[in-house]
C-alpha cells in the first residue's frame, strides 16, 4: 500500500502518562455511549505487565484465535435503590449485579516484582492504530474497511456483512463487535473534529499531556522528528508489519531498583526483556538518546528532543 499524502499519526509518551482513563473516559462517553457498545473501549489505559483489554490481546493474536465475549467483560448494573433503602439500620451496599469476573482496568495498578524495592509498572494508551498497511482491510470480504487518503482507517457500516474477519485479523484487536447493530466498530481517530481544525478527544483530554499528535509525514511535525529523526518513538509489537502509526517513547525516566541498603541504584525496574518484547530491538537506542538528552538538559545545554517533550499544545493540526 503506497504511503498517504498526510498521516496522521499519534505518539504517546509512557514517561508521563499517569493512568487517569480521561481518554478512555472521555472518548467512551463522545464515542460509545449507545446501544451495543458496553464492551467497547475504542481508547484505553493497560496497566503493563498486564492481560489488557480484551483481555489476554496478545496470546489471542499469537494462538490465531477470535477474543472471547468473556474477554471484555460484562458491563454491571448498580441498582441506586441500595443506596436509597435501608432497612434496620444496616449499611447500605451499591454491589454491581452481576458481580463481575473480569472488565475493563481489572488490573489496574497491578504490577510485577517480589519487593517494593523491584515492584514495577506502567500505562500504555491504546487505540487503534490506523496501520499503514492495515491488516483488517485486507481481510475484509465485503469491502467495508479502507484507508483515507489522510491515513485514517474507517469501517463503512453499510457495506459490513459481520463475518468478523477484521477482528481475527487485527492483531492488536482493536475492532469490536456491536451485538445489537450486528457490525463491527472501532475508532475513527475522530475525524469529524480533525475536519473542524480540532483534535482528537484523547489528545485533547489527557491530563498528562502524554499524547502527541500530528502529520507524520511533515518532517517539521513534533511527531515526525520524534519518530523519524531522533527515532525515540517506536511501533507497538514491529514483529506484526502492519507499520502501526501509533508510537510509544519507552518508559525510561522512571523510579530505579534499590540496592541490598535500599539505597538507588541504576538499573531500571522495568525488565529491558519486556521493553524489547513490546517496542522491539530499538528500544535500547532508543532509551539511550533520551537519557543522554536528559542529562545533557540538566546540565544547562539546550536540546530539542526534551523541548518538544515537555511542549504544550501536543498536537498540530
Amino acid at each position: 500500500m503506497s504511503p498517504s499524502k498526510k498521516q496522521w499519526a499519534k505518539v504517546v509518551d509512557l514517561n508521563k502518562c499517569l493512568g487517569c482513563q480521561e481518554c478512555s473516559v472521555t472518548c467512551k462517553m463522545w464515542w460509545t455511549n449507545r446501544e451495543g457498545t458496553a464492551r467497547m473501549w475504542w481508547a484505553i489505559v493497560e496497566t503493563r505487565p498486564g492481560p489488557g483489554f480484551p483481555r489476554d490481546w496478545e496470546k489471542r493474536t499469537a494462538r490465531g484465535e477470535l477474543p472471547h465475549p468473556d474477554d471484555y467483560g460484562e458491563a454491571p448494573v448498580l441498582d441506586c435503590s441500595q443506596l436509597q433503602d435501608n432497612f434496620g439500620g444496616r449499611t447500605p451496599k451499591l454491589l454491581p449485579h452481576p458481580v463481575p469476573e473480569f472488565g475493563p482496568n481489572w488490573y489496574e495498578d497491578v504490577g510485577a516484582g517480589k519487593t517494593p524495592s523491584d515492584a514495577w509498572f506502567f500505562y500504555m494508551h491504546i487505540s487503534c492504530m490506523h496501520c499503514t498497511d492495515p491488516a483488517c482491510v485486507r481481510a475484509c470480504p465485503s469491502g467495508a474497511i479502507y484507508k483515507r487518503e489522510d491515513g485514517i482507517v474507517l469501517i463503512d457500516q453499510n457495506l459490513c456483512k459481520g463475518f468478523k474477519a477484521c477482528i481475527l485479523a487485527c492483531p492488536y484487536k482493536r475492532i469490536f463487535w456491536n451485538e445489537a447493530l450486528r457490525f463491527s466498530e472501532k475508532c475513527i481517530l475522530c475525524y469529524p473534529r480533525l475536519e473542524e481544525g480540532k483534535p482528537p478527544m484523547c489528545v485533547l483530554a489527557c491530563a498528562g499531556k502524554a499524547i502527541f499528535f500530528g502529520d507524520l509525514n511533515n518532517p517539521q511535525s513534533k511527531v515526525s522528528k520524534l519518530v523519524r529523526q531522533y527515532k525515540v518513538a517506536l511501533p507497538l509489537h514491529p514483529e506484526y508489519n502492519t507499520q502501526p502509526n501509533i508510537f510509544y517513547i519507552p518508559p525510561v525516566f522512571t523510579p530505579v531498583k534499590g540496592g541490598t541498603d535500599q539505597k538507588p541504584t541504576d538499573e531500571l525496574r522495568i525488565p529491558r526483556a519486556e521493553l524489547r518484547r513490546l517496542f522491539g530491538p530499538e528500544v535500547d537506542r532508543a532509551m539511550t538518546v533520551l537519557v543522554e538528552a536528559r542529562n545533557a538538559a540538566a546540565r544547562g545545554q539546550v536540546s530539542e528532543l526534551i523541548e518538544i517533550l515537555t511542549s504544550y499544545p501536543t498536537y498540530e493540526l
